[in-house]
């Protein structure tokens, strides 16, 4: 029996892709999507492109009728719920790495209580199984009254009859992407839910399948099995080289005749591509295991298409700032080492975000992808091209299957990517969710 899923807050299904992509001994499906719940127009034309029209429902779920349609769409219908509940009062990158300022308005944000939305759902839905990711944020943000976000969570859902134990201390865990597999350093905080009275049973202990090779206990690591971190080049290092466009911020006049000559020649990619199965073929024979497993992951049997794979354009001072700086800098580091070229090529105010700019390193995986690559890619710099990352970098660092097509403009797509849960990790938390419903 193929269980079916709710996904509350999906974004464009990251969280129960994962779960869909898990098989039984037989090689069918063992989840399946049955409802998306998702405000944003453009994750939701995403999702009606790989699911079609019935499947997605758009809309708000604070409101009582998109509410009233979900309960009445999976009532007795639905096993599992997931969900990633928006996080942006949580996160510590954003408004509460804070520099004093919105400080209050952050401490009493209307979208800490979103996950009561998803509670009420719960509650009348009834599923056996939830699963909730968040940021690490949620553990130590409180609410107006001092009461920690995360245990306000817990007991709310143990008060409806769900088991949270684990052999940790916590009723959560705090997953780091990077230990699953993904190229990216990734820590998320995840909640896993049973219904008591289906099963008493406590919930899965997920244990890392890969490790950091620069740790000094890797001979241990590797005698237990472990695959070493999915590098960015591993994952990313069969795409075809393509450059940015110059954009004509700070270009005079007479200089912008030269500037469209010279875009006329750059070739900064294709929204589709037929792939060079050769280069493929060619780059999965150098990299190691770890990388190979990712490949099973992200490329599926027979898809001969790379799509969304176009460099963003870019200013010609920041072009130039990045081909002068070395993997692993970021703006502070590169004022500390050029001064004299950072004062001519940096032209933002370095007192809030020292890491405004960063070059990520090609043999380790990725910093933290998200949201923000809407308006920017600078801390997402290409190891060893002078540009931003490509959508379906970002895609792949997200561990999305190279099916997965996602609809917008560019910078809708970024937002898209960078919002959601890597597909692989919630592969990896479906497993043992499987591994619990088999016994």
């Amino acid at each position: 029996m193929t269980l079916k899923i709710l996904d509350l807050f999906a974004g464009v299904g990251g969280l129960s892709l994962g779960f869909e992509m898990v098989r039984n001994s037989s090689g069918k499906k063992v989840f399946k999507l049955y409802r998306a719940v998702e405000i944003d127009k453009f994750a939701c034309q995403t999702l009606r492109k790989r699911y079609g029209n019935e499947k997605i429902i758009e809309g708000d779920i604070t409101k009582f009728d998109i509410a009233n349609k979900v309960i009445k769409d999976c009532k007795r219908k639905v096993s599992i719920i997931v969900g990633g509940i928006p996080c942006q009062s949580f996160s510590l990158i954003g408004p509460r790495s804070g520099f004093g300022r919105k400080i209050e308005k952050f401490k009493r944000d209307k979208r800490d209580n979103l996950y009561e939305h998803f509670r009420d759902i719960v509650a009348e839905i009834k599923p056996k199984i939830l699963v909730i990711e968040n940021v690490k944020g949620i553990l130590s943000k409180k609410d107006s009254e001092g009461r920690k976000i995360i245990d306000k969570l817990i007991l709310d859902f143990e008060s409806l009859g769900y088991n949270f134990d684990n052999k940790n201390v916590n009723k959560w865990q705090l997953l780091n992407a990077a230990d699953y597999g993904i190229p990216q350093k990734r820590e998320r905080v995840i909640l896993i839910g049973i219904k008591k009275s289906w099963k008493s049973c406590n919930v899965p202990e997920f244990k890392p399948t890969h490790f950091d090779f620069k740790q000094k206990n890797k001979t241990l690591q590797s005698l237990n099995n472990l695959y070493p971190y999915v590098s960015i080049y591993e994952a990313t290092g069969d795409l075809p080289a393509v450059k940015p466009k110059i954009t004509f911020t700070d270009i005079d006049d007479n200089e912008k005749n030269s500037i469209l000559k010279k875009n006329k020649l750059i070739k900064n990619g294709n929204d589709r591509t037929e792939h060079n199965i050769i280069k493929l073929k060619e780059h999965i024979k150098k990299i190691g295991n770890s990388g190979k497993e990712f490949f099973s992951f992200v490329r599926p049997n027979g898809y001969k298409y790379i799509d969304h794979h176009m460099a963003r354009s870019q200013q010609l001072s920041d072009i130039r700032l990045f081909k002068l700086m070395k993997q692993g800098e970021t703006a502070k580091d590169f004022m500390e080492r050029m001064p004299e070229k950072a004062k001519k090529l940096i032209k933002y105010n370095m007192l809030s975000f020292k890491d405004k700019y960063r070059k990520q390193k090609a043999n380790e995986p990725s910093t933290t992808v998200f949201a923000h690559l809407e308006k920017d890619g600078n801390r997402f710099i290409h190891p060893t091209q002078a540009r931003t990352y490509t959508p379906r970098e970002a895609a792949r660092i997200q561990s999305f299957p190279d099916d997965f097509i996602f609809e917008g403009p560019i910078s809708k797509k970024f937002k898209q990517i960078g919002n959601a849960v890597p597909p692989l990790m919630s592969y990896n938390i479906a497993k043992q969710i499987y591994r619990i419903i088999k016994k």
